[in-house]
């Protein structure tokens, strides 16, 4: 929601500008703080009205409100860039030790006469009292005086809970989830059971409930069946009249206890199957199951929602259909049972089959359209090229009808995340970190003191995941997620809804005015030739953008106000060291991320050491509330300005590989700049972490660096890694020799570490005790290099106690000694390269917990133990143990299927890459 996001960023905003640890500016502390509680009193009423039905006058209020926020927002914005641009907001306590601080009071003294803030001053009262007479609206509103008898903006057909179609033809793929379901209804369990089908809007919750509970054999099996509609608006006398059903039996009572009371002494004598449908909340289950009685008779009920985090009963979770049952729903619903799809028009078919991406939804809604349609070629391929228009069409919009439902039921503060999604590209798989920094940058999610923001987004993404509303698509070896994505058709939901509230817009050929846009996806590459005219001219009104996600291609734009810019692999000269300069005059960016390809010059052939390195300019520490910095790309090596250990706003600092420079030497403990919001480093060029360099970072959770012989053979370097005491994960790259034992050995890790990833270390085996006896360690990645000494690798008892995952990765191991009381836990095994490992330890394959196995360029009786641990962890019942094998060519792949069949393996969890 757009007036929710607007007025969060603006709090945090005044926030930012009050408590900002480097720069002071010049405003009027009253008109601020008039302002801040205006802000406070319409963010309240925000928040705490009704959500999912808005009225007439509350959207207009919503409207104003956001166009309120917005007005205030540009204006302090602009502001804070002219003060910045012309220099007058050093604050001198920290500048002390670069300037004479009596020309340093002279210059500001004169900078403040030039700049006038009076109309500044004039056009602030302005807005604030237009937010006055807004409060004043806000409280006829709350007062009641609404509009009753309008609807909702999106309404939602009356019997959208009931199945769209015939219950045949709705069925298919779903013959599966039929059986099971119905195994657990009619299984043999006395006690009352609660069964919770899960699922995404569109996906077939209510079909299937629909199916089961008209099947004949559920009819037989149960005494009494009821089923009750619930939604987001439910009244638990009604539902519980629909379970009664019978007029004669409820119609003489009128209260809850009263129906309940009737409902339970129905039940006690019976075998009940009870279908609550569209449940929005574990609160109507709470109000309502004390009425169904647990009686011994075998009793069920099933719940259909939305929720997978609603925590009622036993979750049965319904998946979008894969490609071949995605074909056959879609072929019946075009053209009926007996009919097959015409040859000519297959290829089309399977292509509009495919976009629906496995949502029921979708392909009965465009089959049905296709059914109704002219069957020619041409048009197939129309429908095919213009599937999202067609299926979100306003001539019932039946699919967006039934998806907005999960929108309007989000909290307010989820609204913004939601939407945001519809900045991405159609089908983009979503970095999950990307996406964090993205909406921490952007200022709409509201602060605690028991999280960092980067915590608070995460928690918002997996809410937004529990919802149903964005997909996992890979999972981290720690158990976050690691990436996403969004359905086309919740994707083109963000966007309507985005567009209309003023929220985001996509840019496409054909835009339109940009004016009052804030946040820009610009799709396809606009450069060179291939810039249109039009989207040239309509980017160039774009005054108050204030974000913007291009594909490859520079902008040729300076946005004043910009604060989020994202843009694709660019091609740039090597010479050109001054690519940047214009990025960087853009002093109101909080995330910049640019990834640079660079053209081949006279550097492409010199050693990486003697590369040109590019210079990040002086002028960053203008860029005031810069949180993240990412600039990437092939042999990108970036030297970054003493002025860096200024920016007290950064969050996460990515870079290719960046050479850091030691801070300024302070004059005192009051002259120190801590870089207390600092949580990623990545990567550093020899990195040297003394004492010095760990006060000014102390709260770096994500560290990467890369020593090369320059390290090793300095006599300054200090290694306090386990002074960053909040450290969750640290990647050290070593050059190739074979001289870095002694230094690998002489670090010392904090006990905080989850994470441990080394690269060419040259320990020997027994060097490992130490990283063994981390009490957090829950990852080890040993990468490219060998071991010295024996290679033997027997590890102690009561060491790696935590770790999930171990990855080993081209190293000399021969012989690997394993009981199963060492790697208690251990989840995934990942050995790459082992050529002379005879054999996976036994006693890593007795573990419970074992979930992954990956062997990769390994012997080939190293493969067979892999395969030898999932058949004997088939007979002990864990199922769940994936194994996979990959060799180098065919041969060895026909060599190693050979194998299994001499050895009578017949797992079904294997899978043999080729």
């Amino acid at each position: 929601m757009a007036a929710y996001a607007a007025l969060v960023s603006l709090m945090n905003l005044m926030d930012q500008i009050h408590n900002h640890s480097l720069h002071s500016f010049s405003f009027d502390e009253k008109l601020i703080q008039s302002l801040f509680q205006n802000v406070s009193f319409l963010l309240d009423f925000i928040e705490s009205s009704h959500q999912d039905a808005k009225h007439a006058e509350e959207l207009d209020l919503e409207c104003q409100i956001t166009a309120a926020a917005h007005e205030a927002e540009d204006l302090i914005e602009s502001q804070l860039v002219d003060q910045i641009l012309a220099g007058s907001t050093i604050n001198q306590d920290r500048k002390s030790f670069k300037f004479l601080l009596d020309l340093q009071t002279s210059i500001k003294k004169k900078i403040m006469k030039a700049i006038n803030t009076k109309p500044f001053d004039k056009s602030l009262k302005k807005i604030i009292q237009k937010m006055d007479s807004i409060k004043k609206k806000v409280v006829k509103v709350e007062d009641g005086s609404r509009f009753k008898d309008e609807q909702p903006k999106y309404s939602v057909p009356a019997d959208s809970s009931r199945p769209l179609i015939t219950r045949k033809t709705t069925m298919m793929g779903f013959d599966e989830y039929l059986i099971q379901l119905m195994d657990v209804l009619t299984g043999q369990q006395c006690s009352r059971q609660i069964i919770s089908v899960v699922g995404m809007g569109g996906i077939g919750k209510t079909t299937l409930a629909t199916n089961v509970y008209e099947h004949p054999l559920i009819t037989e099996h149960f005494d009494f069946r009821a089923w009750a509609t619930i939604s987001q608006q439910y009244d638990v006398v009604q539902i519980l009249k629909q379970i009664l059903s019978s007029k004669e039996e409820s119609s003489s009572t009128t209260t809850v206890d009263q129906l309940g009371d009737k409902l339970y002494k129905k039940l006690l004598c019976n075998r009940y199957l009870i279908v609550l449908d569209d449940m929005w909340s574990s609160q109507v289950w709470d109000e309502i199951k004390i009425f169904f009685p647990d009686n011994g008779s075998r009793s069920r009920v099933v719940i259909t929602t939305r929720l997978s985090n609603l925590g009622c009963g036993f979750p049965f979770v319904i998946d979008l259909l894969d490609e071949d049952r995605s074909w056959k729903l879609f072929c019946q619903n075009a053209f009926g049972d007996d009919v097959d799809c015409p040859f000519e028009l297959e290829k089309f078919g399977k292509k509009i089959a495919r976009q629906c991406r496995g949502l029921p939804l979708s392909i009965v809604v465009i089959g049905g359209h296709l059914r109704k349609s002219s069957r020619t070629e041409d048009y197939w391929e129309f429908v095919a090229d213009n599937m999202n228009s067609i299926l979100t069409c306003a001539e019932d919009e039946q699919c967006l009808n039934i998806l907005y439902l999960s929108y309007s039921h989000l909290p307010v503060y989820l609204k913004p995340c939601f939407l945001y999604m519809g900045m991405f590209p159609e089908d983009e798989v979503i970095d999950a970190s990307t996406l964090v920094k993205l909406w921490v940058a952007e200022g709409f999610l509201k602060p605690n003191k028991e999280q960092s923001l980067e915590e608070i987004a995460e928690a918002h993404l997996k809410d937004l995941v529990e919802r149903n509303l964005v997909s996992v698509h890979r999972w981290s070896r720690n158990g976050n997620i690691k990436s996403c994505n969004i359905h086309d058709l919740l994707r083109e939901l963000c966007i309507r809804l985005a567009e209309n509230e003023k929220f985001l817009c996509v840019l496409k050929l054909s835009p339109r005015s940009l004016e009052r846009e804030r946040r820009l996806a610009i799709e396809g590459e606009f450069r060179g030739d291939y810039f249109h005219h039009e989207v040239f001219y309509a980017l160039k009104s774009a005054n108050l953008v204030r974000a913007v996600m291009c594909k490859p291609g520079l902008l040729p734009f300076h946005f004043k106000l910009l604060k989020i810019l994202k843009v694709g692999r660019e091609e740039v000269s090597r010479l050109d060291v001054g690519c940047l300069k214009a990025t960087f005059e853009q002093v109101n960016l909080r995330y910049l991320s640019r990834e640079l390809d660079w053209i081949m010059d006279i550097n492409d052939f010199m050693p990486r050491d003697l590369w040109l390195p590019l210079s990040l300019p002086s002028s960053i520490s203008k860029l005031w509330n810069l949180q993240t910095l990412n600039i990437n790309g092939y042999q990108i090596k970036i030297n970054a300005p003493y002025e860096i250990w200024e920016m007290t706003q950064l969050r996460h600092i990515e870079l290719k590989l960046v050479y850091l420079p030691d801070p300024p030497a302070s004059r005192g403990q009051d002259d120190v700049v801590v870089l207390s919001n600092l949580r990623t480093l990545s990567k550093v060029e020899n990195f040297k972490t003394n004492e010095e360099v760990c006060k000014r970072m102390p709260n770096i959770s994500k560290l990467v660096i890369s020593y090369n012989r320059e390290a090793i053979s300095s006599e300054c370097f200090q290694h306090n890694i386990d002074c960053f005491n909040n450290l969750d994960s640290l990647n050290f790259h070593f050059k190739w020799r074979k001289n870095w034992r002694d230094f690998a050995l002489s670090l010392r890790f904090p006990s905080s570490l989850r994470e441990l990833s080394l690269r060419n270390s040259c320990l020997s085996w027994g060097d490992l005790e130490t990283i063994g006896l981390l009490p957090n360690l829950q990852v080890l990645k040993l990468n490219d290099g060998y071991m010295v000494g024996e290679p033997k690798w027997t590890p102690d008892e009561g060491m790696f106690v935590r770790l999930k995952y171990l990855k080993i990765k081209y190293y000399e191991l021969v012989e690997w000694n394993a009981q199963s009381s060492h790697f208690p836990v251990l989840e995934s095994l990942v050995l790459v390269g082992l050529s002379k490992l005879s054999e996976i330890p036994s006693g890593i394959g007795e573990k419970s917990t074992l979930r992954y196995l990956y062997l990769k360029h390994c012997s080939m009786s190293a493969a067979i133990s892999a395969v030898r641990i999932a058949e004997e962890q088939e007979e002990y019942g864990n199922e769940e143990l994936r194994v996979e094998v990959e060799f180098g060519d065919q041969k060895e792949n026909e060599m190693f299927r050979e194998m299994m069949k001499e050895e009578g393996f017949t797992t079904s969890n294997l899978l043999l890459r080729s």
